[in-house]
């Protein structure tokens, strides 16, 4: 067989089988039907939320404020003179106690002074006496000259009556008018005598008055050298040694009382006015009105609790409003003062410290606990709008009414109802009637929970797989 024939036989052998290969695909493809699409499943958008409940809310405060004495004391030199005497415990940190004695300065040059001036009382107090007796003798004096004059005068009568009946001399006249005049003279001075004498009393008696003051100073500044603790403290500072030369007006120690601490704690008036019920206040601004008015309500509704932390060291102690300081014009904020009684004696070793000048703590004030609050997380507010999840797992917007508002959460007081969810996750964008595929955040659940009530519920570990937002 020649060359050709086969080069057309393996042509052949392989053309015809590719070709019905060919022709039988395209009969299968036509006989094939077109497959049917199915309409596009819609998806929910999934979203953390957490369900609406009704509890009773306790409104909170959180300022800040540095720790000082209700009463503060200063040791200040009222007179002058070297220390003598001074207790071992007049030491900086030292506790003392009511009447305790401090220190003593040397009055040996005061009691010289009180021993001169009670010298020169006595002096004047022997004069008035000698004035008295004095007294006593001129108008005893007096009498007798008078009774001489009214004598004298008599004989002058009768010398005269005898001289102009030729009976007498004119020199026996003239002696008993001599008489008379010097009689009259010693009844002047004694009379003169006696009108001084009660100017005199009265200088003397300026003068034992005057010498009574020097010797009641001279004492009290004896006293004065004799220095104890007024009232129960602890020493702040001693600048003072034994043998030391002071001067009146020298600062010595200070102190500051243990009985009572207080804080000013600094608070915005908006957080201050939900822990009161005066809501007429609450739509103003930081205005001393509203200060006025919040001082008025709040008598008996708030208590607070002074914390420190630091480091591992967390100490509270409780205490009560005092009072209310005026706005600070800068930070247009008001203070606070809370006062803790006897912070001294609340110390435990190792657990609680004393609550002593310079502590920088926290103080957290509470309103009256207030039924039907519904909370819901700050983050969920959108303005006065909530996303709440409807019938359908559909997405509505709600316009809620809020009864106060706190750091962690807001109370609504309507719009929304025990049970329904409130969509936690922030949708972007939000389209009113989106499908929702809603999951219950439990942690956020029970940090809304801790924020309201102070307790912490029950938390459910999250499943592999879930996250804790979406």
């Amino acid at each position: 067989m020649s060359t050709s024939s086969q080069v057309v036989r393996r042509l052949l052998g392989f053309a015809v089988p590719v070709g019905l290969g060919a022709v039988a695909l395209v009969m299968m493809a036509n006989a094939r039907e077109n497959p049917k699409r199915r309409p596009p499943a819609e998806q929910g958008h999934p979203v953390r939320v957490i369900a609406v409940t009704e509890v009773e809310a306790t409104p909170r405060a959180v300022g800040y404020g540095v720790v000082r004495a209700q009463r503060e004391w200063q040791l200040v030199a009222e007179v002058s003179g070297r220390v003598v005497e001074m207790n071992e415990k007049l030491e900086t940190g030292r506790i003392l106690r009511k009447d305790e004695p401090l220190l003593k300065i040397d009055p040996q040059a005061y009691r010289i002074t009180a021993s001169q001036q009670k010298a020169t009382v006595a002096n004047a107090k022997a004069q008035l006496s000698e004035l008295s007796a004095k007294e006593r003798n001129t108008k005893a004096s007096l009498k007798i000259a008078t009774r001489s004059l009214e004598l004298a005068q008599k004989d002058y009568e009768r010398a005269k009556a005898l001289y102009r009946g030729g009976n007498t001399s004119a020199t026996e006249v003239d002696d008993a008018e001599r008489k008379v005049l010097n009689d009259k003279t010693t009844t002047q001075n004694l009379k003169n005598t006696l009108a001084e004498i009660p100017a005199t009393r009265r200088k003397l008696k300026a003068l034992i008055d005057q010498y009574a003051a020097g010797v009641a100073t001279a004492e009290l500044d004896i006293s004065r050298t004799e220095l104890v603790v007024p009232f129960d403290l602890r020493i702040r500072s001693v600048n003072v040694q034994l043998s030391e030369l002071v001067t009146v007006g020298t600062t010595l120690a200070e102190g500051d009382g243990i009985n009572v601490a207080e804080v000013p704690a600094q608070f915005s008036i908006g957080s201050l006015m939900p822990l009161v019920r005066a809501r007429e206040a609450s739509d103003e601004g930081v205005t001393p009105r509203a200060v006025s008015r919040l001082r008025e309500s709040s008598d008996g509704q708030l208590r607070a609790t002074v914390r420190l932390e630091s480091g591992s060291l967390l100490a509270s102690w409780e205490g009560v409003v005092d009072r209310f300081e005026n706005i600070d014009s800068e930070t247009r904020t008001v203070g606070v003062v809370v006062a803790v009684d006897k912070p001294f004696e609340q110390a435990q070793p190792g657990k609680q410290p004393p609550l002593v000048r310079g502590m920088y703590v926290e103080v957290e004030l509470r309103g009256q606990p207030r039924p039907g609050c519904r909370p819901v997380p700050r983050g969920a507010l959108r303005g006065n709008k909530l996303h709440v999840v409807g019938p359908d797992e559909r997405l509505e917007t709600r316009e809620v009414e809020l009864a106060f508002v706190q750091d962690a959460y807001a109370c609504v007081a309507s719009g929304v109802e025990p049970g329904e969810q409130i969509v936690l996750t922030n949708l972007v964008p939000a389209i009113e009637g989106m499908l929702l595929a809603p999951r219950v955040d439990e942690a956020a659940a029970a940090s809304l929970q801790l924020a309201v009530t102070g307790e912490a519920a029950s938390v459910r570990a999250p499943e592999a797989g879930e996250g804790s937002s979406s």
